[in-house]
């Protein structure tokens, strides 16, 4: 059995990561602040659901936090950390940029450090998001050079990514893997309604309409339990051949998103203004397919379904409840979007 230290556990990424791992028998301390006011009973019965809830533990703290950290580091001692606690929303991000800076960069170096003082391998997500908006469509590399970032988000993991290859140069022993996530989409306990996949079919469902900008530009994206057995490819493998991996499985134009949605739900398709999300973008994901055997096959037009169905029985719900919980950005700027 293995034991996973989870920094943001009680969010999108997490609550998945943690469903998997105690399906598999091992064992997972989740720790968050409940920034986005999750309903932590509601997430930990979800989780842990049919299965043994003694190997789930959680511990509300703040990666700021650093004594109240290690101490719970210390006493679980887990075989990985996995460090999802950093906001995870490019408008998020924009609206209080010395917040973002304080989490994604400052906090987040501490915490990386103590797992180096303690021995701790880590897994770090990254974005692809940071390949940004490309003029030329071509797949990007992990050694492609980058553009410059315009968004905090973006700006916040560049340097994390500098400060972790600094720290693997100092010291050879110190165990992190950097992930360059596709945007992310599909069912999790703790659902985030925001991303592009999930947003276009909360649209098709709630309006019957999709208003895309942007129609001929790309995004990479990746079904989020396709993206937890990549994680789990590599602790299973237990080492890795480079620091830094995209990770993905399609590069869909926002036209090829809505286009598959719309096969699933019954809608219409209007071109809109832009909106100011300019990421345009494709990535090649063969150099971890290759290295960790890892074969992402689950359609696109199946994780919709899933995602629509789940809408379906659950909107008036949502929408009842002002969306609480599954938001990572404020409601008046999500209402701005839609």
């Amino acid at each position: 059995m293995k034991k996973y230290f989870i920094t943001g556990g009680l969010g999108y990424i997490g609550t998945k990561f943690s469903q998997a791992a105690l399906k598999r028998g091992d064992g997972v301390l989740a720790y968050d602040n409940l920034l986005y006011e999750q309903d932590r009973d509601k997430l930990i019965s979800k989780i842990t659901w049919n299965q043994n809830a003694s190997n789930y533990s959680l511990v509300i703290g703040d990666v700021r936090n650093i004594r109240l950290l290690k101490l719970s580091l210390e006493a679980y001692r887990p075989d990985y950390v996995l460090h999802f606690a950093e906001l995870s929303s490019v408008y998020a991000c924009d609206h209080n940029p010395p917040f973002t800076e304080d989490i994604n960069y400052l906090a987040s170096k501490k915490v990386l450090r103590l797992c180096e003082e303690l021995k701790i391998p880590v897994l770090y997500n990254s974005s692809s998001s940071v390949y940004g908006n490309q003029k030329e469509i071509r797949l990007m590399t992990e050694g492609d050079a980058l553009p410059a970032t315009t968004d905090n988000y973006c700006k916040n993991k560049l340097k994390m990514e500098k400060y972790i290859k600094s720290r693997v140069e100092d010291n050879e022993d110190f165990k992190i893997v950097v992930f360059r996530p596709a945007t992310v989409f599909g069912l999790s306990p703790r659902f985030r309604i925001e991303l592009l996949p999930n947003h276009f079919t909360y649209c098709a469902i709630s309006k019957g309409l999709l208003r895309v900008s942007e129609l001929n530009a790309y995004r990479a994206a990746i079904d989020i339990q396709e993206l937890i057995e990549g994680y789990f490819k590599v602790i299973d493998q237990g080492n890795w051949d480079h620091l830094i991996y995209n990770i993905g499985h399609y590069n869909l134009s926002k036209m090829q998103f809505a286009v598959g949605i719309q096969s699933i739900v019954n809608c219409k398709i209007a071109l809109i203004q832009d909106v100011g999300d300019l990421r345009n973008l494709q990535i090649d994901c063969s150099l971890f397919n290759k290295e960790f055997d890892f074969k992402p096959s689950k359609k696109y037009e199946n994780t919709i379904k899933e995602v629509a169905d789940w809408l379906d029985t659950n909107l008036l719900e949502i929408e009842k409840t002002n969306f609480a919980g599954i938001l990572n950005m404020s409601l008046e700027r999500w209402r701005q979007i839609n």
